[in-house]
Formats: structure tokens, sequence, C-alpha cells
């Protein structure tokens, strides 16, 4: 919950308007010190679109855990059809083949750059063992959708990231945004899957307060995500639109405003698509601050809400609110760190 005692930063005017103040902020930020090293990892290893990271070839040892059923998924893109199916190109190796514990991660929510094959220290950091397979950038290879699982005296947590194939360099490309987060005394995941063109996260999410539950019940928003990769980033899919990856979910008191003449977006690009279907009526900032990586400068990530009918079922069941992405021609927000972009 915001605390009062917060400044309030300003209300989003459309594109090429100023942007007035509009949400609570305190003085001090809440999280560990800033995304700097990630930053500048980012700007040196990424020849691709905005969202998304080389992974560069690390001379450790270490293997990851092979998935449970190393066997192509019969709903993945191309399975019916030799001439596009990865399994089937005789062209050279493909992301099945790569080890992902020997590259490294940039691992946005603990704010490391990493590679878990040779990481020491008190945490025992590893890539889970399943692993899912899919082709979710359209570019006819697969793609894997992988999480480090994190160990910490008593503490543990799973964190989801897409890693998209690169067959000219014959190499993983990390996207930067986590997907999904499991953790003690936070969301749960109850399913990962793959389905064709998409990543799918069944799971159980807490609100932005914290308040509601103790630490071994699972939070009070139901839902079932399916995520594709559009230039570079997370976006929803299978009937839901908006940002693809974490969304923190609002605790009910969040400011709404009207969508008028906005524009809310599933990316945080010029080319994001602009959310439609169905339209959204009002929007709401999310507090970033405790998901520091979730701060664009010039892009506000919003929670979006919707007309649900009188009587009738939600428009989202489950009771979850999606994120989308606001741009703000003059950003006047606090930052809650401070990045490095050079």
């Amino acid at each position: 919950m915001i605390s009062s005692s917060r400044s309030r930063p300003a209300r989003p005017r459309s594109r090429g308007a100023r942007a007035r103040r509009s949400r609570a902020r305190g003085s001090g930020p809440r999280g560990i010190a800033l995304l700097a090293a990630l930053c500048l990892t980012a700007a040196a290893c990424s020849s691709g679109p905005p969202g998304i990271i080389a992974a560069e070839t690390s001379d450790a040892g270490g293997s990851t855990s092979s998935p449970a059923d190393a066997g192509p998924d019969a709903t993945s893109p191309g399975a019916d059809d030799p001439a596009s199916s990865p399994a089937a190109s005789p062209d050279g190796p493909t992301i099945r083949d790569a080890d992902l514990a020997s590259v490294p991660w940039r691992e946005s929510v603990h704010e490391m750059v990493l590679t878990p094959a040779t990481h020491e220290g008190l945490r025992t950091i590893v890539v889970a063992p399943q692993v899912e397979y899919t082709d979710v950038d359209g570019d006819g290879h697969e793609d894997a959708f992988a999480a480090l699982e994190i160990t910490d005296g008593q503490g543990f947590e799973q964190i989801w990231y897409i890693w998209l194939w690169d067959p000219e360099a014959e190499e993983p490309v990390q996207v930067e945004n986590p997907i999904a987060r499991m953790a003690r005394c936070g969301d749960s995941i109850h399913e990962i899957s793959s389905a064709e063109g998409a990543f799918v996260v069944t799971e159980s999410l807490r609100l932005q307060d914290g308040l509601e539950q103790d630490c071994a019940s699972d939070g009070p928003v139901q839902v079932t995500r399916q995520v594709t990769v559009v230039d570079g980033w997370p976006v929803l899919t299978g009937g839901m639109q908006g940002h693809g990856g974490i969304c923190p979910q609002r605790d009910g008191t969040d400011a709404q405003f009207p969508v008028e003449d906005y524009v809310l977006q599933d990316a945080p690009a010029e080319g994001g698509a602009a959310l439609t279907d169905p339209p959204p009526l009002t929007f709401g900032e999310v507090d970033v601050w405790g998901t520091p990586w979730l701060f664009r400068p010039h892009w506000m990530l919003v929670h979006v809400g919707f007309d649900n009918p009188v009587g009738g079922p939600e428009v989202i069941e489950g009771g979850y609110t999606p994120c989308a992405w606001v741009h703000l021609e003059d950003d006047t927000r606090p930052i809650p760190h401070d990045v490095h972009t050079s």
C-alpha cells in the first residue's frame, strides 16, 4: 500500500502532451541498489531488438537439467511440417542443444548477472529441471522457457525467463523481462507448459499490499496467462492483451483515470500494439518501487480496467488485472534507482 506521506507524481497525458504529477512516491527507494551493472551488460551484449540480451558462450563446465520430455511438443509450431520443424532441420544445433547453465543470465529481480554453473556464494542458484520449448517469436525455430531456482537458507524461489534461439549465431538470446516468479510468501506457480506459439503460466498472485494472508496460503488472484514475444518483448496472447511479463496486482486503492485519448500498449516501444479487444476504460499507475526492472524512462506501466457487465462474468476471470504501457512525453516520475544507460 502506498504511504500517504509520499508526493503524487503526474497523471500522464496522451503522446505529445506534457505529463502532470500523478502518483504517491516516497523519497526513499524500496529495494536494493540499482540495475547499473545490468543495464551496462544489456548495452554491451544486446545485438537484437530492445528487450533481449545475447548470451555469451562460457568456457565453464556444468550442465543444466534436461527437460522431462525432450521430444517435440505436438502443439509446437511446425510439429506437422517437416520443412519448418526445428527438430527436422539438418542445418545445425537448436536451442535444445544449448546449456543454459553455462551462459550468463541477467537476473532482474535480484539485480545480478550470473552464470549458474559457475555461481559461488551463500545462495544456491541452478537452472530448474523443467524447460519448455516452442516457437514464440514466429521465426520457425523453437525457443525455451526456463527458470533460475534460487535457494537461500529457508528461502526458495523460481524466476522464469524466455530464451530465443538465434540460428545464425547458434546461441540462445535472453528476453530481459522476467515472465513469472514463485517465492516463499509470494506468488505461486501451479503449472508451466507450452502451446502453439506461446508459453503458458497458471498461477496464484498476491496483491501489492501483501497483507491479505499468511505465507502458507495462495494469493487471491487466479490466472492462466499465455505469453508470446513480439519484437523482443513479452506480450500476452490467447484472448488476453497486455504486458506479458510479471504484472504486480493492484490492491484496489490505486487512483484510476479514464482512457479517453490515451494509448495503452502491450509493449514499451513505438511499435507496441494498442489494447483494443476488449477496449480498456480506465488505467492506474503500477507501483514499481518493488519491481525496478519495470521502470522504463518515458513509459509508465499501468493497471488496465475494463467494463464488467452487471450481473455477468468478469471480462477477465480470476480477479486478474492486466498491465499495459502508457507513453509519457515528459517523464517527471522519481526513478527507483540511479539507472545508468551508457
